[in-house]
């Protein structure tokens, strides 16, 4: 239940955090906390997958309509937010009315951290790629960019292909 309640907390500070920058969509923050709230409590995955879809979007619309200045660590900590969350929620539909002891819990937490880390360091990595693009394409025209982008997907596609579809190697 414990688990639960941090999850509720969670949802609360995503779909709390797009009115600290557009506080007109109190609306939709409500309605995602709502539906992400009744999905921790009640361990329901779907349930808290939209209402942490409906943060995203409140949030997405928020930096559309406000269009603050780029703010990294902040779309950052809503990912490792939404990680955590949905995380926390399957852990908890796994062991619902079970008695989990401390050694579980601890290697969850590791497992968990380890995820958001390298999850970190990723958008750290296309972080600073992305400026070092937008460096080397200044002034460029937007059928490049468009082009690079493009190709930047294909590759991402390719290479989610080819992991997708490798042959297993059991030990």
């Amino acid at each position: 239940m414990t688990l639960r309640l941090a999850a509720v907390a969670l949802m609360a500070i995503l779909a709390g955090l797009p009115l600290s920058i557009l506080p007109s969509l109190g609306a939709l923050a409500a309605l995602a906390l709502v539906v992400g709230g009744a999905g921790a409590i009640a361990a329901s995955v779907p349930l808290a997958t939209a209402g942490g879809a409906l943060a995203l979007i409140e949030y997405a619309l928020a930096l559309v309509v406000a269009g603050p200045d780029p703010d990294p660590v902040t779309g950052t900590a809503v990912a490792v937010g939404l990680v955590l969350l949905l995380a926390s929620i399957h852990f908890a539909s796994l062991t619902q009315g079970a008695a989990v002891g401390y050694p579980v819990i601890r290697s969850q937490a590791r497992h968990w951290l380890s995820i958001v880390a390298l999850g970190v360091v990723g958008a750290a990595v296309f972080t600073l790629g992305g400026e070092a693009l937008a460096l080397a394409l200044r002034g460029a025209a937007l059928p490049l960019v468009v082009a690079a982008s493009a190709v930047g997907a294909l590759m991402t596609v390719a290479g989610v292909i080819a992991l997708v579809t490798a042959p297993r190697r059991d030990a």
